[in-house]
């Protein structure tokens, strides 16, 4: 079995209210932040990699200002029921998303974000778990019992544009099916390979059940939950950078 987490998870029915609540009616902007990997990398050796990578100290450091700036993290489920009208929204929120579902999540992400009393979505290529260098199905579930949100990330990363219709149900509906049998319950976001999609895709997507779904696009609105942007948190990104990329949307 892995090492359990330098903090010890907190019961998902133990958590805290989520975030608190805007005004009835109000659905203020909530920004979708991007990580890969939280480890340390020389970018010398592998610039790539950097680029997709966060320190434990940079993460650390962005937690902190966060939660002493007043922001709420939420989930993206809960940022769908939101704008569904189904339950309340933030006042003042980002979330946090992990693409891919690296091994780090658990062993340098999750301490972090359980000492500074914040949540994120974590999207599972179903495929790639068990594989070098990616969480197995025990970490996942550990996750998931820490109270995070697991999400759907594809069976392989394949582009999904690339693919047929077939295919394309195959691999989004599949793979949270996949995830859902291993953690036990159901999964709700999705996030697009690459962030390749189309108006097909998205169809897709909305048919399988998924209540979102995460692009790599910039900016934009939040009209569409089968479309939403995020903002991506980069290796070389200083602190002064990331509090003016957040505070850009949400002061």
């Amino acid at each position: 079995p892995p090492d359990a987490p330098a903090t010890t998870p907190m019961p998902a029915a133990a958590l805290p209210p989520p975030f608190a609540t805007a005004p009835d009616g109000q659905r203020p902007y909530v920004p979708i932040l991007m990580y890969h990997y939280v480890r340390t990398v020389d970018p010398g050796i592998d610039p790539l990699g950097y680029g997709l990578s966060v320190t434990p100290a940079q993460f650390a450091a962005q937690l902190d200002w966060l939660r002493r700036a007043g922001y709420d993290t939420v989930q993206m489920s809960a940022l769908a029921g939101c704008a569904r009208g189904e339950s309340p929204c933030p006042a003042r929120a980002v979330a946090l998303t992990f693409d891919d579902g690296y091994m780090d999540a658990y062993s340098d992400a999750l301490p972090l974000l359980q000492q500074y009393g914040a949540t994120a979505t974590f999207y599972i290529v179903s495929g790639f778990v068990g594989q070098e260098a990616y969480m197995g199905w025990d970490e996942i579930r550990a996750l998931r019992s820490a109270g995070m949100e697991i999400g759907a990330h594809s069976i392989s990363h394949i582009d999904l544009t690339t693919l047929s219709y077939y295919e394309n149900v195959d691999q989004i509906a599949r793979s949270g099916q996949e995830i859902a049998a291993q953690i036990g319950a159901p999964v709700r976001s999705f996030c697009y390979p690459a962030g390749q999609f189309n108006a097909e895709i998205a169809t897709i997507t909305r048919d399988a059940g998924y209540t979102s779904a995460t692009t790599t696009v910039q900016e934009g609105a939040q009209d569409d939950l089968f479309a939403l942007p995020r903002l991506r948190v980069y290796g070389d990104m200083s602190q002064a950078g990331f509090e003016a990329t957040v505070a850009a949307y949400v002061p």
